[in-house]
C-alpha cells in the first residue's frame, strides 16, 4: 500500500512538473510578414503568408514562410520593444510606406511590431499581420516568451 501510494505520488508530482513546463516551440498560421523593400524604394512591400514562431529552444522568434523557412529570426534579448496595435495601418509601416492598400483601409486589423537590435547593433523592425483569431494568444505568448512587455494600442 505504501509502495502504491509513492507511486501515486510521483505520478502526481511529475504530471504537476509537466503542466507547469512551457511549450518549446508556439506556432501560429495565418501570419503576414509586411516586408520593406530592402532596395532603394522604401515606399513598396511584400506580404508574406506564414507563421509566427516563437521557439524557447532557440531563445527567438521566427516567421517562417510558406515553404518552412525563415524569413528572419531575432533573439529574444536583442529585442527592444514590442507593439500590438489594432488599427488600419501600422505606425511604423505607415511612417515608411505610403500604399493604398493600406491609407484606404477602413477595417482595423491587428499587428504586432517587433523592434530590436541586429548583430550590428543597429536598430531595426518587423511588422506582423496576425488573424484576428489568435491576435490575443500571440500577444500573451509574446509577453511569456520574451519576458518583455507588449504595449497595446488601439486605433479610436
Amino acid at each position: 500500500m505504501k509502495m502504491l501510494r509513492k507511486v501515486a505520488v510521483a505520478i502526481l508530482l511529475a504530471s504537476v512538473v509537466a503542466a507547469s513546463e512551457e511549450p518549446k516551440v508556439s506556432n501560429f498560421d495565418s501570419a503576414e510578414y509586411i516586408k520593406l523593400s530592402s532596395g532603394g524604394d522604401k515606399k513598396t512591400a511584400d506580404r508574406i503568408s506564414g507563421t509566427l514562431s516563437f521557439n524557447n529552444d532557440k531563445k527567438a522568434v521566427e516567421f517562417l514562410g510558406k515553404k518552412g523557412l525563415p524569413e528572419f529570426s531575432i533573439k529574444y534579448d536583442s529585442i527592444k520593444s514590442l507593439l500590438y496595435e489594432r488599427t488600419s495601418t501600422p505606425r511604423y509601416v505607415a511612417a515608411i510606406l505610403v500604399s493604398p492598400f493600406f491609407l484606404f483601409s477602413h477595417s482595423k486589423k491587428h499587428y504586432l511590431t517587433i523592434q530590436y537590435n541586429d548583430d550590428g547593433g543597429t536598430g531595426q523592425f518587423v511588422s506582423i499581420h496576425l488573424d484576428k483569431k489568435n491576435a490575443r494568444e500571440i500577444v500573451a505568448t509574446a509577453e511569456a516568451s520574451t519576458g518583455k512587455k507588449v504595449e497595446r494600442e488601439e486605433e479610436k
